[in-house]
């Protein structure tokens, strides 16, 4: 019985803890030009909605380097990369533009995989005998939302989360 006990304790303190930790990070703020509020916490997710530079979002849960959030702005709620987002309070630049950030989106995506434009710049000069037309073509390719999940879709393949985008 007390064995019973004791795991129950342990479970309900992981439980709190979890969503204690969520409730503490409050609000965060889009810190990318534009993102992309998703169906479910990977980037193949189809789009709920679009979110900008200085956008409040409150935060609902964390999964791995995913948020769940809810944007007052449009009334949407989805999933957003942590990447895209920081507790500082931003404020947008006055007008109809954007204030600029600092880094793209597809700079925080290399980033976050070790790869910047310095690297390639520098790995470029170290190879110069390394024919990189193909890769520099395929950088130019851009996948959407939905040519992702029509490749799921056809493919029969199930996202990690065990949804469908």
């Amino acid at each position: 019985m007390k064995r019973i006990i004791a795991i129950l304790l342990i479970v309900i303190t992981t439980s709190l803890s979890g969503a204690l930790s969520v409730a503490l990070a409050g609000d965060m703020t889009v810190q990318v030009n534009k993102t992309h509020l998703r169906s479910m916490p990977a980037y193949y997710g189809s789009v709920v909605a679009t979110v900008i530079y200085a956008d409040r979002l409150h935060v609902i849960e964390k999964k791995k380097s995913w948020i769940k959030a809810s944007s007052p702005r449009n009334n949407a709620t989805g999933w957003v990369h942590i990447s895209a987002l920081t507790s500082k309070k931003l404020a947008p630049k006055s007008g109809a533009v954007n204030a600029p950030t600092s880094v793209s989106t597809g700079e925080l995506s290399a980033a976050e995989k070790g790869f910047t434009e310095e690297i390639e710049r520098d790995y470029r000069q170290k190879n110069r005998a390394v024919d990189f037309t193909w890769v520099d073509r395929m950088e130019e390719i851009t996948i959407s939302p939905r040519q992702s999940a029509s490749f799921l879709a056809e493919g029969r393949l199930r996202p990690p989360e065990g949804g469908t985008p």
